[in-house]
């Protein structure tokens, strides 16, 4: 039943339906109520629409003999009540599911049609009581009462408010007709009454397997989505951490800062979809490359660049991962085929270890980058910062014990 769980429930209206399922009526709440509706109408303009010709045919073998073996006076005008009243009912059936301009109005056309019909052929067992065009008429409304609540399977509520009414006009038009009374009420009795009260049973008792069969339904999809959310979040999860332990495995290791950038490009490339990049650490208020992957000749030039004049030094200071959509022309341009172009958004990554800002990394890509990919370099941040803070006091420490060396020696 897909069309009926399009929509997703809600955790109170999941409750509603698991108690409803406990109850004998099967009750929806005003939403939940208005959906079972809306579905059981779909079922029956379904069936409608399939079985409108098999009606149509089960309507022809029933009439036909009848109007052909039998042509008395009282044969004739039984067809103004158990044959025009059927055949006006069957075609605009038909013509509800098959003009587009009477699709919405298929549910009322079917009660209208329901009324229509079982009016016509009351009428017709009343004012031919005792003759045979009267038992035809008999037969003609129990058979409408046993398709209107158990073949089309109706809201029994409204099937029974459309039998109802169409008493009502038949007992109006008896009584404008000016027909012999009393009424036949014991034969009204065995051939309406009796039936009608089987068949809203049997509808009422139809409909509550109905109601079990959408509860169920709706509870089974929404399980099952519960269950495909967590799955998906599971899979994020774990590709999010193999992630993570593949770049922890990258930096790890006695790294200069060259290196480290160098690893930490590579990983981007890889993992996220960039096209080119650098890396540079914060020196003396400038900007100073330590790895590029991918640059252009005019990019390769660029070795450090004052910290306050560039979109690197913006971004470094406002401590934001930022992608930059517009990109200046001729900046970090990545090279094709057919010679260079823009990139199509500039990703700007900004290191810093507590207040202290310790480098940035930019990298170019073809298409812009995904929430998901700026959410996994947001996690890649902390242990960058670190292994970069690392590295650069390693260097700092080599670079004092190369100094005391050359003193040593001179």
């Amino acid at each position: 039943m897909p069309a009926a769980s399009e929509a997703a429930i809600s955790k109170n209206q999941e409750g509603v339906l698991r108690n409803a399922l406990d109850s004998l009526l099967v009750t929806f709440d005003g939403e939940l109520e208005a959906r079972y509706r809306e579905h059981a109408h779909r079922r029956a303009r379904d069936l409608i629409s399939h079985s409108v010709y098999l009606l149509g045919l089960l309507y022809l073998v029933v009439v036909l003999p009848v109007m052909l073996l039998v042509d008395t006076a009282e044969m004739v005008a039984w067809r103004n009540y158990g044959v025009y009243p059927i055949a006006v009912s069957l075609l605009a059936l038909w013509c509800s599911t098959r003009l587009s301009w009477l699709t919405a109005h298929t549910i009322g056309v079917m009660y209208l049609a329901l009324g229509i019909a079982l009016a016509g052929t009351l009428l017709g067992a009343i004012r031919f009581h005792d003759l045979f065009p009267g038992q035809i008429s008999a037969f003609e409304t129990i058979y409408i009462l046993i398709i209107g609540f158990s073949i089309l399977r109706l809201p029994p509520r409204q099937t029974l408010i459309s039998c109802l009414c169409a008493l009502a006009v038949t007992l109006l038009a008896a009584l404008f007709q000016q027909l012999p009374l009393p009424l036949p009420l014991l034969s009204m009795l065995l051939y309406f009454v009796i039936p009608l009260i089987i068949c809203a049973l049997n509808g009422y008792i139809l409909d509550i397997s109905a109601r079990r069969n959408f509860a169920n339904n709706l509870l089974l999809e929404s399980e099952s989505s519960q269950l495909a959310r967590w799955r998906e979040q599971a899979e994020k999860d774990t590709l999010r951490q193999q992630q993570l332990n593949l770049f922890l495995e990258r930096i790890a290791g006695n790294l200069t800062p060259a290196q480290l950038f160098e690893r930490v490009l590579g990983y981007l490339i890889e993992q996220i979809g960039a096209k080119a990049g650098a890396a540079y650490t914060l020196e003396e208020q400038e900007l100073v490359r330590q790895a590029g992957w991918g640059l252009n000749a005019s990019a390769s030039e660029r070795r450090k660049v004052p910290q306050d004049e560039t979109l690197l030094g913006a971004a470094l200071n406002q401590k934001l991962l930022i992608q930059q959509h517009s990109v200046p022309a001729g900046y970090l341009d990545l090279e094709v085929g057919e010679g260079k172009r823009k990139p199509a958004t500039l990703l700007l990554w900004p290191i810093h270890q507590g207040e202290f800002a310790l480098g940035i990394v930019e990298v170019a890509g073809s298409q812009p980058f995904s929430t998901a990919d700026e959410a996994l370099l947001n996690e890649l941040h902390r242990p960058l910062a670190f292994a970069l803070q690392s590295a650069q006091r390693r260097q700092q420490f080599l670079s004092r014990l190369d100094e005391q060396d050359n003193v040593a020696q001179a």
